[in-house]
């Protein structure tokens, strides 16, 4: 696994009382924004390139992380349609150039370095990275069949914020994937189906549509360490559970310096 795709061109408007009109993705928790941290780990597990898809601020978000990408391949990607199209559009813009499998991160991450360990090390394609229940609401849930011989494996049936009773709750997605280039063209050519603005159409959901004809996994961590920080609630979590948690059990990461 040599490729990374950080989806970033989102605006942020729930954590606009925290950010102000700065992309989340800069948004600091202790000394290092959560992006360049992002950029650290995946470095430090062997990455080699990154393609990372702007919009909202796209100048300063470049700029603010020069440091972080000078010493790795990167790709910056604009999706000009930021303001009316959701995630699985800002993929979609790498269709002609991007050539093989990748971990696929959101931007607004703050988790464990186990994270990218277990799912780097998965020899599983196509497959996403749950949790148990963090009960932090705006949960997207997955809904799957457990591996009978590997309970943390399995197969996902639905992704939906919504609860499905008569579904089987695995657990929640993480924003944080590894994609095969089978699969990612599946999106793109579903995608292109349904292109119109504005169209908050996100690349989970697409995952969803997809299920029932190309086999997609979860792998789960149920106590992993992690939160997505997109309103003032995760924030706090992040600042008052989170980050106090991963000082304490990926300490040696966070002494080192940042820039690596």
């Amino acid at each position: 696994m040599n490729t990374a795709v950080i989806l970033a061109a989102g605006m942020g408007i729930r954590l606009s009382p925290i950010v102000g009109i700065r992309p989340k993705g800069l948004l600091k928790i202790g000394d290092c924004p959560l992006l360049g941290r992002s950029i650290n780990m995946l470095k430090k597990h062997g990455i080699k390139k990154i393609f990372i898809v702007t919009g909202h601020q796209s100048e300063m978000l470049m700029s603010e992380l020069a440091d972080f990408s000078s010493n790795i391949e990167t790709h910056y990607c604009f999706n000009e349609n930021y303001k009316q199209s959701g995630s699985m559009h800002s993929l979609f813009m790498l269709q002609d150039i991007l050539k093989e499998e990748f971990l696929l991160l959101e931007s607004d991450l703050l988790f464990e370095e186990e994270a990218l360990i277990s799912i780097i090390n998965e020899q599983n394609n196509d497959i996403l990275l749950i949790s148990g229940k963090t009960n932090s609401a705006d949960e997207v849930w997955i809904y799957g069949k457990k591996n009978s011989g590997k309970e943390s494996l399995g197969l996902i049936k639905k992704i939906n914020k919504k609860i499905y009773r008569e579904l089987e709750t695995i657990g929640e997605l993480t924003g944080i994937s590894k994609i095969s280039y089978e699969l990612f063209r599946k999106m793109c050519d579903h995608h292109s189906k349904k292109i119109s603005f504005p169209n908050n159409y996100h690349y989970e959901e697409c995952i969803s549509d997809l299920c029932n004809q190309h086999e997609i996994k979860y792998l789960k961590m149920e106590n992993l360490i992690w939160t997505e920080i997109d309103n003032p609630q995760h924030y706090k979590r992040a600042v008052d559970e989170i980050w106090p948690l991963l000082k304490k059990k990926d300490g040696k990461f966070f002494r080192k310096k940042w820039i690596l």
